[in-house]
Parts: C-alpha cells; structure tokens; sequence
C-alpha cells in the first residue's frame, strides 16, 4: 500500500504540473473571474486545493488547522498560489515515503470543520486527499477548455505511459 501511495503522490504532483502549465495561459481576468464553479473561479479552486490539502494534512500530523471555511482565502497571488500548491505535492510525496504499513493502517482522528468527530485511517485518507485533487483538476481543466486554452492530458495513464 505504501508504495502505491507514494506512486500516487508522484502523479498528484505530475498532474497538477501539468495543469499550471495550462493555467499559466490564462490572462488575469479569465483566471479570476467567476466560471460556475464550486469555488467561483480557477482560483477559488485551486485555493481551495490548498487550503483542503493544508487540512488533511494537519489532521494525518495531528496538528491543529486554524481555518474553519472550505473558500478561506490563503494566498491571493496567482504565482504564490502555485508555488505554494507545488510545495503542498512535494510534502503529499514526503509524507507517503515516510509511512509504513502500520501507520498507513492507523485512525486519524479529527473534528470536521462543523465540529462533529471524524475518523478516516491514513491510507483513505491520503487516497481520498489524491482523488479530491483529481476531482477539482477536472473541473478546471473544463473550464480551460471552455475558454479555448489547450489542456493537457492528465489520466492517470498518460502518467505511467510517460
């Protein structure tokens, strides 16, 4: 299981590359503006990436997260968002090398953001952070494709074929 997660941490990592290389031809107004989204814009969305990332990772660490709304803003500029959610995969792959199968197997025990208690083990957890990854990257990527910019292929295939 360990080495699977970390494969899938590599093509979170690969995947999500790739979608700031698509993004990153977006102008300003189109990278802002609100397309109907679950989080309004390509922005909101990738912000929400981060912050939910943030999250899960501080409850697999069992440390405190101190936002208590999913559109909390964490980084305004586009580039330090980026910057920012490359480093998050980079921490994502580090975590998943550093587990065993025993920690892997391991409840988190966390409170959701209502408050109500919450257990996941680590392994779910982690596929879970990897398939909401996947999740919101296709929801951007249609947006992209809507606006006319060109989106790469991101399947999970095109990844081990590479």
């Amino acid at each position: 299981m360990q080495q699977y997660l970390a494969k899938l941490s590599r093509y979170h990592c690969w995947a999500t590359e790739k979608l700031f290389d698509s993004v990153a031809l977006l102008s300003e107004e189109q990278y802002r503006s609100n397309e109907g989204l679950f989080f309004g814009s390509v922005h909101g969305t990738l912000n929400h990436l981060l912050l939910v990332d943030q999250l899960w990772l501080s409850r697999i660490n069992g440390e405190p997260y101190p936002v208590s709304d999913l559109s909390h803003e964490i980084e305004t500029d586009a580039k330090m968002l980026e910057a920012a959610l490359l480093n998050q995969c980079d921490l994502w792959f580090r975590t998943c090398a550093a587990m065993t199968e025993r920690r892997l197997a391991q409840d988190i025990k966390f409170r959701n953001l209502a408050g109500e208690e919450g257990r996941i083990d680590a392994a779910d957890l982690l596929i879970h952070v990897f398939n909401h990854g996947t999740h919101h990257r296709g929801q951007i990527s249609a947006v992209l494709a809507e606006l006319g910019v060109s989106v790469p292929e991101m399947d999970y295939y095109y990844f081990v074929k590479k």
